[in-house]
């Protein structure tokens, strides 16, 4: 037991293994004995409920007692010729009264419940009571609406009850209520409220009740077991209004009162319109309810105890796996690294395992990596003709050569073309997944034809190394580069140019191949992105002798100083399809030799603003890495179309400052001449040696003005000048400047500055004086 409480204090998992026991024992025996107690308390709070109704359902027999006792009293004071008879006297006789006290006094005295017997004779104002009551005048303002009336009073008599009022339940009775007036007779019958909850205890013997009281169906207050609240309206009250709402002949429910749980339980009176409550709050309702509960918590309390005791010895036999796993993995007994520390056994085995397993894996991340990496560099070596000797062990050569055995070698060069599918050329880290992905593919689909090791060369470029059986190509590995080409297309959208290289014999030969190999897929240029290019598919290009075609280059050259696209662009494709039929070294010299002769035939375009050879130059440069003969063929149109663009903003560019000089020498001649009459653009066309409309069309665009608006201008202007500087008439003045016809002079003038000639000289006028003054 010593060992097992060891452990419970030092072991995390030990802990959290005996925690979670007693957790599920402590979450059991709570929840089990709350639903026995929550069980026990329903069953008792609804036996009280049932005793409660059954004790009000006597109760109301009682009231039912008193109703029929004041029936039958009064019945019988009716039929006696006595009390008739006194009840319709005119005169008052004491005699006759004190036989009628006599008679009603009996009746009182049979009747326990009847507090007081009264007749009351308007006519002679006469009141006989048994208890000698004074008549209370209220009683004849009641309006009687059948034989016997209800009303509830509080009576006060001086010498009575030590000065507190008499509190009755009065039943009243009318005679002659078919025929009744304002001085009809009155027989009352007082009951005392207190002798209703006395019939209460008596009948359900229901002395422990602190609350039970007797309303109307209006909610006021007949009985109480607190007198002070006799006649209280208590219809303001939640529960007395779902009482009064629910009508039901009997019910029980449970509201909150002064912020205490209650049940309410009430019963309805068959004969008279009373509902007898009982009000218990719930702490009162079963008397040992705290002694049951501390009994209940005791026995929990050592069920959980005992199931704490339980919850350790599980533990214990549980954890033995884990502790005999633990001395296994850890031999050396552990020591936490203070006293208060705890060993989390389970994070133990976990870092140990990891441990293991992260070796194991590095030993053969390194034994797997070492092996590839000698193995790539030994290929790159017979890539290049280099040697290994110094730098790996001869063993591993040795195995590797066993590996690469021959006897014939032929290397494939792959080149990624360099496509722009989104706006982007292929590199960077999407060119090393392309290279990756190309290596996978293309030695999982030559792998049938030989062994296959495929090396990443770097750029865009991989070479394969394929082992042959015999001394020529396999037919089969045509359609396997194909294979690989439609796959690269078809899942990461990019073309590859594949050069086939020579067979050779021995690994000695491999350079070779592959020298030849970089040399044929070079030929894309020609045959596309998508070539598959060997000695046979180059030999004619290599074996043809071709001129530098200086006609196609004149031809060129006299298209784009026409600046017509339709012939630059046919001279250039003469150009490109005869340079196609040699090797690819010519192709690029004679597009090298087109590019610096169109440079050399337009060089006096480099003074034209905005012209930038640079970017020229730059054009020539792209010819070494084009791909393909259509790229070629776009940079010839596109430098072509460059220059068409100089030349015409060059020619833009000296029209515009010829006419610039024309325009001005025409303004010049207008500020001279405009006070002639006969001046006009056909007269100004004529001087500067162009045609009307041509003239008009070219000083509208430097001026933004017409011609003739341009001359009325100057002349307002100028008329402007003499109105405010001289006293000569309008007409003289318009005169002065051009203009004989004084309406039309007028009419511009206002148009143009919003005032009449002679308003505007008046307008200078007032701007003298108050210059003058001021």
């Amino acid at each position: 037991m010593r060992a097992t409480i060891k452990r419970l204090v030092r072991y995390k998992a030990f802990q959290k293994l005996t925690i979670s026991y007693f957790l599920l024992v402590l979450l059991t025996v709570s929840l089990l004995s709350s639903v026995l107690f929550s069980l026990f308390s329903r069953s008792a709070i609804k036996e009280i409920e049932r005793n409660s109704r059954a004790m009000l359902s006597q109760i109301t027999y009682a009231s039912d007692v008193v109703y029929n006792q004041v029936m039958t009293i009064g019945n019988t004071l009716l039929i006696q010729p006595e009390i008739l008879s006194f009840l319709d006297e005119t005169v008052e006789n004491k005699v006759s009264n004190y036989h009628i006290h006599q008679q009603i006094e009996q009746i009182a005295n049979l009747n326990p419940y009847i507090h007081s017997i009264g007749i009351h004779r308007p006519s002679t104002g006469t009141t006989i009571d048994t208890a000698g009551l004074p008549f209370d005048a209220s009683l004849t303002a009641l309006s009687a609406k059948q034989y016997m009336e209800f009303n509830p009073r509080s009576l006060k008599v001086a010498g009575r009850n030590n000065g507190r009022p008499l509190q009755f339940l009065t039943f009243l009775l009318y005679p002659n209520f078919a025929y009744q007036t304002g001085g009809s007779p009155l027989i009352y019958i007082n009951v005392e409220e207190q002798s209703i909850l006395t019939t209460i205890r008596k009948i359900g013997k229901a002395d422990a009740a602190k609350n039970v009281f007797v309303i109307n169906n209006e909610g006021k207050v007949l009985s109480h077991t607190d007198s002070n609240l006799f006649l209280d309206d208590l219809s303001g009250e939640e529960y007395v209004r779902t009482i009064l709402i629910e009508n039901q002949p009997e019910n029980s429910f449970t509201t909150t009162i002064a912020n205490e749980m209650n049940l309410v339980t009430y019963v309805k009176s068959e004969e008279l319109d009373w509902y007898f409550v009982s009000v218990s709050p719930y702490s009162e309702l079963i008397t040992d309810i705290d002694q049951l509960r501390g009994i209940t918590l005791l026995v929990t309390a050592g069920i959980v105890l005992a199931g704490l005791l339980i919850s350790i010895l599980l533990t214990s036999n549980m954890n033995k796996p884990l502790s005999a796993l633990l001395e296994k993995v850890m031999p050396s007994p552990v020591k936490p690294a203070s006293g208060l520390a705890l060993i989390d056994e389970y994070k133990m085995v976990t870092e140990v395992f990891h441990s293991y397993h992260e070796r194991e894996k590095s030993m053969q991340f390194v034994i797997s990596h070492s092996s590839r990496t000698v193995r790539e560099h030994y290929l790159h070596a017979l890539l290049r003709g280099q040697s290994l000797e110094d730098s790996v062990s001869s063993e591993m050569i040795k195995e590797i050569g066993e590996e690469v055995a021959g006897p014939f070698f032929g290397v494939l060069v792959f080149k990624i073309n360099e496509l722009e599918p989104a706006g982007e050329r292929v590199e960077g880290k999407q060119q090393s997944l392309l290279r990756f992905a190309l290596g996978n593919i293309a030695k999982e689909l030559l792998e049938h034809i030989g062994p296959c090791d495929v090396l990443i060369m770097g750029g865009n470029e991989a070479a394969a190394i394929l082992q042959y059986t015999k001394n020529q190509l396999p037919e089969e590995l045509v359609p396997a580069l194909r294979n690989v080409q439609s796959f690269l297309s078809r899942y990461f959208k990019v073309t590859v140019s594949i050069g086939v290289g020579d067979v050779s014999f021995g690994k000695g030969n491999i350079p070779s191949s592959y020298t030849s190999a970089q040399q044929y897929v070079k030929y894309r240029l020609i045959y596309g992105k998508e070539a598959i290019l060997d000695a046979a598919a180059t030999r004619h290009h290599v074996l043809t002798a071709l001129s530098y075609p200086a006609a196609c280059e004149k031809k060129l050259i006299e298209a784009v100083q026409q600046g017509k696209p339709e012939p630059i662009a046919s001279a250039i494709e003469e150009f490109i399809d005869t340079i196609s039929g040699g090797s690819v070294h010519q192709i690029i010299t004679f597009s090298t030799q087109l590019m610096l002769s169109l440079l050399k035939a337009f060089d006096y375009l480099q003074h034209v603003p905005d012209s930038n050879f640079n970017d020229y130059l730059q054009a020539v440069t792209e010819i070494e890495g084009a791909e393909d003969l259509t790229e070629i063929r776009n940079l010839f149109n596109r430098y072509c179309s460059t220059i068409c663009k100089l030349i015409e903003d060059k020619n833009h560019w000296m029209n515009a400052k010829k006419h610039n000089s024309l325009i001005e020498k025409v303004q010049n001649y207008v500020h001279e001449h405009y006070a002639e009459p006969n001046i006009s653009l056909d007269l100004v066309s004529k001087i500067a040696g162009l045609s009307p409309s041509y003239l008009g069309k070219l000083f509208k665009g430097a001026t933004g003005q017409s011609f003739s608006e341009y001359l009325n201008n100057t002349r307002l202007d100028k008329a402007k000048e003499l109105l405010a500087a001289t006293p000569d008439t309008a007409a003289k003045i318009s005169e002065a400047v051009g203009i004989y016809n004084i309406t039309y002079f007028s009419t511009l003038f206002k148009k143009k500055y919003g005032l009449t000639p002679s308003a505007f000289r008046e307008q200078e006028a007032v701007k003298s004086i108050v210059g003058d003054e001021e």
